[in-house]
């Protein structure tokens, strides 16, 4: 059996079904910085990233964000609220040219009606993203930064990052989005980046953050939780 999301890679297997998708709603495009949905609007249904790079997030009244995920295409989100009707949790924001598809609540239902698959692949990224938040959670409760940086870079997949390139030991990501993650200002970000590089831990770049040493770099994240 293929899942159209089988893994926490966001990367459908199952073609037919991921054009099913594609072929089911309203193809939208939206440009750098634009809102693809915002905090507490009505759904606008299950969205198929198509082409691009968005990041889910909330806005805080005093300026903050946290940002709970990083998506690159192919991907779904917007699940929860197409299933249960209510309005959107998080804002969807357009880190690059955006291409989706919007599907319908009602579509989606007859989707998954005709083809069971879909609603495994859609229960699954739910539960995918709720390990994500939850693991977010957990690391926000510590007041170590390094220790909450060094553990995102070692599994960021599993925090709902999904920019890496050469064998998964390249991070594109930068600064101000790493302290939207973990909850910190940019400074702080950068002066334990710059730390870790000293090391020999990691090696930066203008958006890129490559990891040369994974056991290094575990070693520092659980000798900063003493």
């Amino acid at each position: 059996m293929n899942y159209i999301i089988p893994n926490i890679y966001s990367q459908p297997t199952d073609t037919n079904l991921w054009n099913i998708l594609l072929s089911s709603g309203i193809p939208r495009h939206y440009q750098k910085g634009e809102f693809v949905f915002e905090k507490d609007q009505p759904s606008n249904g299950l969205i198929c990233l198509k082409k691009g790079k968005v990041k889910v997030s909330s806005f805080f009244s005093e300026g903050g964000e946290k940002i709970f995920g990083i998506l690159v295409a192919p991907a779904l989100f917007g699940e929860t609220e197409t299933l249960d009707q209510g309005p959107r949790m998080v804002s969807a924001t357009a880190l690059t040219h955006v291409e989706i598809v919007a599907i319908s609540g009602n579509k989606t239902k007859e989707l998954i009606y005709t083809y069971p698959d879909i609603a495994l692949s859609i229960i699954q990224s739910i539960g995918v993203k709720l390990r994500w938040t939850t693991l977010q959670a957990e690391d926000l409760s510590t007041q170590k930064i390094e220790y909450r940086l060094a553990r995102l870079l070692l599994d960021f997949k599993h925090y709902g990052i999904f920019t890496s390139k050469n064998n998964d030991n390249c991070l594109m990501i930068t600064h101000e989005e790493l302290a939207h993650f973990i909850g910190t200002a940019r400074s702080r970000v950068t002066t334990y980046l710059n730390e870790f590089a000293h090391k020999g831990l990691i090696q930066l770049r203008r958006g890129e953050i490559r990891i040369l040493d994974t056991a290094g770099l575990n070693k520092y994240a659980h000798k900063s939780q003493t």
